[in-house]
């Protein structure tokens, strides 16, 4: 019965077809034949196997492949048209065999060894609009490889096609020919200059490389005898009770694994494993150690042996005063299934860092470091200060930074949240000119450093925003691959799913994200308290709702809440919360609500007017 299961994956598609092929056909259909059969040996498969792909169906004047990311799709797709146009130079035109191509990256249904879905859909529809021998692609496609191909994709707008109600966003893909196809633009003439310059461009190239790592490592490793950088961070080998073998093997792998995944966030910096490996056993001076690494906190820890688990009690010493910063004590069965205690702990530790570093900016006396504005800054945007004030104090230091740093992303990243706060907290009449700088402002982002988690979490953000989910999903996907820690990225995905109308496919990443740490609850039982809502699964929607309220009492869990006593037949608390909603926003209506989260789909604004506003109606909340 396991072979008629269907599973789901994110791909990238490329679906292509013969231009005229019926006509090819009738005009000498064993010479069409033939052709078609030397093009698919020696141009289609080696391009498509050489780029990590696959076919997976063909037809006549046809062929499906699947890929495993955009890029390869696209450089594949490219490769294949470039050959093309060199079989076809010198032929008649009534025997050229050209291809349309079409390439999306989306969500398909595998069973066996066939593909379907959403994903393959539009890339069918992508390919009906390229040109002869030209390629089209999706939004989604866009955002994954832009700046990493000798191409051009020109924007050709929203295209309606049959049988998909929401618009596809559509790019047609200008490829930079060589001297044997057809002569490109501005491409073409940039890659003749490169060859002249030659070795020039190439030494010119290593000594800006060169100045610009010198610089980062200016930026984030100040001379010991200044301060140590803001974020920075060293994990000291674990401590063992008993020095068993088997707890020594525990503590070491979590030390090195902790050390290794918190590295890779992109702001903090954290000192290998390797300079830290000396330092072992209690009696160590975690301020001298400090000092030593020029890091302004130190973790330190132990691991305890029982016989069914692991117990690791972690402190993180402030190197300036000795004090402890954060402390923390976790569980992990000895035979460990999810949640992987190095990316628990590694997620809870970089969460600690940057809450302990907002509280020392916002303590200490001022400076113009730019990584102290942003998290002066981000100490602003998350005080229960009115929503409005908070993004007017704090807007200008993160400006401050950008003054100082134009290409710091951690300044953008707070830019971003500003907006965000402004969207959503706020009945703000400019959301067009928001969402368009926001655009601009996340793209400039990737443009600067594709390898940053938060860069797409942003992009994800601003994309929900506008309507375009696929593309949403696929920049969610990638912030996950760069941080798997980060529980806020499932739940963004979650949102997505909601917001699409897929709420029950929402649940099973909301227990996935209580999974991954289970002492964080009020962001996953808001998500919860949402599909439940959206479900009409309303018991179950006043249960999550009263969990995330109680966690946080924000104003958006009163509203949720609010339609979930309704309509579950409790008046008296829907009205109970419905004043608690008013209080912290004494303006709100049901037609701020629809008017905030318009760009969703059809159907997620249709579970809109069922289950949210007909609840909110039924507590008393005002519709305008």
């Amino acid at each position: 019965m396991q072979s008629h299961l269907a599973t789901r994956r994110l791909a990238a598609i490329v679906i292509a077809d013969v231009v005229g092929y019926t006509r090819l056909m009738e005009l000498d259909d064993t010479g069409t034949f033939s052709r078609l059969g030397s093009i698919r040996n020696e141009v289609i498969d080696p391009a498509i196997v050489s780029h990590g792909g696959h076919i997976v169906q063909t037809a006549g004047d046809g062929w499906l492949a699947e890929f495993p990311s955009a890029l390869a799709a696209l450089r594949a797709s490219i490769q294949i048209q470039r050959e093309m146009a060199k079989r076809n130079a010198g032929s008649p035109p009534n025997e050229l065999i050209e291809y349309r191509m079409g390439i999306n990256l989306g969500d398909i249904m595998v069973q066996g060894t066939e593909i379907a879905g959403d994903g393959v859909n539009v890339a069918s529809r992508l390919e009906s609009m390229a040109d002869p021998g030209a390629i089209c692609v999706s939004s989604a496609v866009r955002e994954q490889v832009h700046g990493q191909l000798d191409a051009e994709l020109v924007d050709i707008g929203d295209q309606q096609v049959k049988n998909i109600a929401r618009p596809i966003r559509a790019y047609r893909v200008v490829i930079a020919r060589d001297r044997t196809g057809k002569k490109s633009t501005s491409t073409t003439v940039r890659r003749k200059g490169i060859a002249s310059r030659g070795w020039v461009l190439i030494a010119s190239t290593l000594v800006v490389i060169a100045l610009s790592a010198l610089l980062a490592e200016k930026w984030w490793a100040r001379p010991p005898s200044s301060s140590a950088p803001a974020l920075s961070i060293a994990i000291l080998p674990f401590a063992t009770a008993s020095g068993a073998p088997d707890e020594a093997r525990f503590a070491n792998a979590l030390t090195e694994d902790v050390t290794t995944t918190l590295g890779q966030w992109r702001w903090a910096r954290v000192s290998a494993h390797g300079l830290v490996a000396g330092y072992t056993g209690k009696s160590v001076d975690a301020r001298a150690i400090g000092r030593q690494l020029n890091v302004r906190y130190v973790v330190e820890g132990d691991v305890r042996r029982q016989p069914d688990q692991f117990i690791v009690a972690t402190h993180m010493i402030d190197v300036a005063t000795g004090a402890q910063a954060w402390s923390d004590g976790l569980k992990f069965a000895t035979a460990q299934g999810p949640p992987v205690p190095h990316l628990q702990m590694a997620k809870r530790m970089r969460a600690a860092l940057m809450d302990t570093e907002i509280r020392r900016a916002t303590k200490e006396r001022p400076t113009s470091d730019p990584m102290d504005l942003v998290l002066r800054g981000r100490g602003i945007l998350g005080s229960s200060e009115n929503p409005s004030a908070a993004v007017a104090k704090a807007r200008p230091l993160f400006d401050d930074a950008l003054r100082a740093h134009p290409q710091f992303v951690p300044a953008l990243y707070g830019l971003l949240q500003t907006y965000d706060m402004v969207l959503e907290e706020t009945a703000t009449p400019n959301r067009a000119a928001i969402l368009s700088e926001a655009d601009r402002v996340t793209s400039q982002m990737i443009g600067i450093d594709r390898n940053d988690d938060s860069v797409w979490r942003a992009r994800a953000s601003v994309l929900q925003w506008l309507g375009r989910f696929d593309e949403a999903m696929v920049a969610d996907e990638r912030a996950q691959a760069l941080d798997p820690t980060n529980t806020n990225v499932v739940l963004d995905r979650a949102w997505i799913l909601i917001q699409t109308g897929r709420s029950a496919d929402a649940l099973p990443l909301i227990a996935q994200a209580i999974a991954m740490d289970p002492l964080e609850q009020s962001w996953p039982y808001h998500f919860m308290c949402k599909a439940y809502v959206f479900l009409g699964r309303y018991g179950d929607a006043v249960a999550a709702c009263e969990r995330a309220a109680t966690e946080n009492d924000w104003w958006l869990n009163q509203v949720y809440l609010c339609a979930a006593y309704a309509q579950h037949g409790d008046i008296a608390k829907a009205i109970r919360s419905k004043n608690a909603l008013l209080k912290q926003q004494p303006d709100y209506t049901i037609d701020r609500y629809r008017r905030t989260y318009a760009a969703s789909s059809p159907t997620f604004l249709e579970q809109v007017e069922q289950h949210l506003a007909a609840g909110l109606r039924e507590a008393g909340l005002p519709e305008h």
